[in-house]
């Protein structure tokens, strides 16, 4: 019998750990995700609605005055 209960712990145990080891990876894998960068942004503007403006780092409706629509 308490070999029955003995194996029963290790392998919950193991299950645990592994459960344990899955998820710090999967954390791991998001963590290592690139953020986007401001050429990305510019690209994706249109389906956000809106040019991206280089002198604030916001998207408006193109019509500052002052901003910079293209890359330097």
């Amino acid at each position: 019998m308490n070999q029955v209960i003995r194996n029963t712990l290790v392998g919950t145990l193991t299950v645990i750990r592994l459960g344990f080891d899955l998820l710090r990876e999967g954390l791991a894998l998001l963590a290592s995700v690139p953020e986007s960068t401001l050429g990305q942004d510019a690209l994706s503007s249109a389906v956000r609605g809106g040019e991206l403006n280089y002198r604030t780092g916001e998207l408006d409706d193109g019509t500052d005055a002052a901003g910079w629509y293209e890359r330097d």
